[in-house]
């Protein structure tokens, strides 16, 4: 795929289409085409970049499968979770083709074969999203692609990782729970705040000295040296405090309880720690 200008058609419009469309578009070699689900053809294009739902992505193979151009294509999908095997029809479609034409496989060379891999960002992307500085982006695949991939993120200022099909599934599930149950529990505590007559302006700056901050202690510390809060100080009566504001807010009380014991699992591993009598008194706490 040594080509002075690489077409690449996005397949998808949604917040990872138009993140990729913008990351693309401005790249020199390399001309950007966009496939709208109401137009009834496929353009000819040197690499296909799937950012549909997960759902839509075996659709939209099926309809690569009918594609006709004169030239093979690559197929990229982006999600987190489906495998690089779901575009293997796409490679298949081209011996099958070269048997209908009398080409036998062995007389085809690696590039006449399309390629497929995956390009997936380790990121939350939404439609304010327009750089990907500092993103990680993990990719799976046919290694010319990735080379290409590790180019571009290279011109973009992320970072590549090469992964396998567990590694791939892994990130993305650590990704859903850093990220996306993250945000989650900064609703959940803003909310808490706001029902305690606390404005939208004072919980943002509240979260913000206090979510913002851990994260970027952690950015230079372990997690034993960064863990603070009445756990690890074996501080039961504070904990106790706690539980009774939250006695009448099952959702939140359960989620402070769950998180409690989890953070004792945790620091039952560090060299510094309560007692484990206190720690004992914490989990029954927790647990009642």
């Amino acid at each position: 795929m040594n080509k002075t200008v690489l077409s690449v058609c996005i397949i998808g419009q949604g917040r990872v289409g138009k993140f990729f469309e913008a990351l693309l578009k401005p790249m020199k070699g390399v001309r950007v085409l966009v496939k709208h689900k109401y137009e009834p053809s496929y353009p000819v294009a040197d690499v296909f970049l799937i950012c549909v739902q997960d759902h839509w992505v075996s659709k939209v193979v099926e309809e690569l499968v009918l594609h006709e151009q004169d030239q093979d294509f690559s197929a990229v999908h982006c999600s987190g979770i489906l495998p690089l095997d779901v575009l293997a029809p796409l490679v298949k479609m081209n011996a099958e083709r070269g048997r209908t034409e009398g080409v036998d496989d062995g007389d085809k060379s690696e590039n006449e074969f399309n390629k497929i891999a995956v390009l997936h960002p380790l990121a939350p992307i939404s439609s304010h999203t327009v750089s990907a500085e500092n993103i990680l982006f993990d990719a799976i695949g046919d290694p010319e692609l990735l080379l290409i991939f590790e180019h571009w993120c290279m011109e973009w200022g992320a970072r590549f990782l090469k992964v396998d099909g567990h590694q791939k599934k892994v990130l993305h599930t650590a990704a859903v729970m850093s990220c996306n149950y993250l945000t989650t529990l900064y609703g959940m505590v803003g909310d808490f705040l706001e029902a305690e007559q606390f404005s939208k302006v004072e919980v943002r700056q509240i979260l913000a000295a206090s979510m913002g901050r851990t994260l970027e202690q952690l950015n230079g510390m372990s997690v034993e040296q960064a863990m603070t809060g009445p756990i690890i100080r074996g501080d039961i009566d504070t904990i106790r405090e706690h539980l009774a504001m939250l006695k009448h807010d099952q959702q939140r009380l359960a989620l402070y309880k769950n998180l409690g014991n989890s953070t004792i699992d945790m620091i039952s591993q560090f060299e510094l720690k309560p007692s484990e009598d206190r720690m004992e008194v914490m989990r029954e706490l927790f647990s009642s």
